[in-house]
């Protein structure tokens, strides 16, 4: 079969090549792969700067937001038949830690994860644990689940925001985990929704001005922090999502923060500084986590099935696996929202 694979550990080495076809184990589902979705973490490993539990291993089929069809069930597999539409969740854990017996797979320190630590969604198939893997409704294209993986993250941040009615949210990043939240927070009842990128996100900043933000913010052009203040009448944001993935954005969140406010960080650097007393003061919360947990995934399905959140929108351009380097060279670009591969 093909697929798309980070060759050796030199960074860049993508290659598109014909691979042995997985078969389905015990406990686990073989699945046709649709569609899958490009993520930051993807351009991370391939430039060997993804910081992760583990070292990714080398050869590695890429990419862990994937749907498609299910081609073949393996023994001890119920509920699941050949055919039947899926998502697959990226994480499993070991099953017999504490976190995992306390509903947080997530946090296992022997996780694994497609893409990461096991061959990716960036092929023709892909085995799996039928635990990982869910049926989606007709009226979702396989494009836009492909987009529940991430869209899972933005459930997990509203759990732990819990914003109210007509609360101003302020994000930090055009991009489309920071685009998905902007939907995310409209539907959930926010009064005022900003969007804060730089001078090369115009074009992003653009687009999300259409797709749920009432004000946007180039921080080359205007003072972030006045511009947030004149919005809100002085109070600040009620919740304010990093999704910039830079830790001066970490810096930026307790700027504009409101007092009692929360705050959600996504950024994988391993350092940042915030303003302490600032926090202290003004009694600000703040949410880290990483992953997420089946519970999360299965909202993020209701959300689509719905169309309470129509995620097909921020998808600018799609590719074949031929495309490959195209593709991750588009990823570059920052006048895209969200890139997809229909396999």
């Amino acid at each position: 079969m093909k697929a798309i694979i980070k060759a050796d550990g030199e960074a860049g080495s993508l290659k598109v090549a014909e691979v042995k076809k997985p078969e389905a184990g015990p406990g686990e589902v073989l699945v046709r792969v649709k569609a899958a979705g490009l993520c930051n973490s993807d351009v991370s490993i391939l430039n060997n700067k993804y910081k992760g539990r583990t070292p990714v291993p080398i050869p590695l089929i890429m990419g862990h937001e994937g749907a498609g069809e299910i081609a073949d069930t393996g023994s001890d597999v119920k509920g699941l038949d050949i055919g039947d539409r899926v998502a697959m969740e990226a994480i499993s854990g070991c099953g017999s830690c504490y976190q995992c017996k306390s509903g947080f797979k997530n946090l296992c320190n022997n996780w694994s994860h497609i893409g990461i630590t096991r061959s990716g969604v960036f092929a023709e198939y892909i085995s799996v644990p039928a635990s990982q893997v869910h049926k989606i409704a007709d009226n979702v294209s396989f494009s836009q689940a492909a987009i529940l993986e991430p869209l899972g993250l933005v459930v997990r941040s509203l759990e732990q925001s819990r914003p109210m009615v007509g609360e101003t949210v302020a994000i930090l990043g055009p991009g489309s985990l920071g685009i998905m939240h902007a939907m995310a927070y409209r539907a959930a009842g926010a009064g005022k929704i900003i969007i804060i990128g730089t001078g090369k996100d115009k074009k992003r900043l653009e687009i999300a001005g259409s797709l749920g933000a009432d004000h946007t913010i180039n921080i080359d052009e205007a003072d972030y922090i006045k511009s947030v203040s004149d919005i809100t009448g002085g109070r600040g944001a009620d919740i304010v999502v990093e999704c910039t993935n830079s830790p001066k954005a970490t810096e930026m969140t307790f700027e504009i923060a409101a007092a009692r406010g929360r705050i959600v960080l996504f950024g994988l650097y391993p350092k940042a500084c915030f303003d302490q007393v600032k926090l202290l003061r003004n009694k600000i919360t703040v949410y880290g986590d990483v992953g997420q947990v089946s519970s999360q995934f299965m909202q993020a399905i209701r959300w689509l099935e719905t169309g309470k959140i129509e995620a097909g929108k921020i998808i600018t351009r799609t590719f074949s696996l031929d495309q490959a380097q195209d593709a991750f060279k588009a990823a570059r670009e920052c006048d895209l929202i969200k890139i997809v591969f229909e396999i």
